[in-house]
């Protein structure tokens, strides 16, 4: 099994055992997920999550999708990062990201973010990792910059649902990111 240091907390891959600390997490996260992350859905329930977490096991079988728990040393689940939309055609990936409410501010996701795109680039051969995030995310951005990730721009209206349209600010990681 693939484990990922990342500072204080490690990132393991998502496994159907994650499910009850991830919803619980969620739910915790409710307020800010709807308005940060394009996947949010007010009326998903509990067994959407389990069908996403069976469907991102056999998409890292394929691999399209790297979906991975962050956790700390004692195994409390803080949150989740993946790579998105694997393209080994172009050999890039998008990044994202979520720490939940009661762990924010704490250096979680910008430490994730780095040891993830690290991953991608130097263990997966891919030659660019993407981090799209809202506009109105500061929390994200600011994950982003301290990650080391390049700013590239802002898309305008480049995201859309529960239809409204959002600007997405882009971030990239090449591998020459990590000497």
């Amino acid at each position: 099994m693939v484990t990922i240091d990342a500072g204080a907390n490690i990132l393991v891959p998502l496994v159907p055992d994650h499910l009850d600390r991830m919803w619980d997490a969620m739910q915790e996260s409710s307020a800010e997920l709807r308005v940060t992350m394009t996947w949010w859905r007010d009326e998903q329930t509990r067994d959407d999550m389990a069908g996403w977490i069976e469907f991102a096991k056999s998409a890292w079988d394929s691999g399209s999708l790297f979906a991975f728990s962050i956790v700390d040393r004692d195994g409390r689940y803080l949150g989740a990062c993946s790579l998105e939309g694997v393209s080994q055609h172009t050999g890039s990936a998008n990044l994202s990201y979520w720490v939940r409410t009661g762990a924010t501010g704490q250096g979680i996701a910008r430490t994730a973010a780095r040891a993830l795109a690290r991953w991608g680039c130097l263990d997966r051969d891919l030659r660019r990792v993407e981090i799209s995030i809202v506009s109105s995310n500061s929390a994200s951005i600011a994950a982003a910059r301290g990650s080391g990730a390049h700013y590239e721009g802002c898309l305008r209206n480049k995201a859309m649902w529960a239809e409204h349209s959002y600007d997405m600010e882009v971030f990239s990681f090449i591998p020459d990111d990590f000497g």
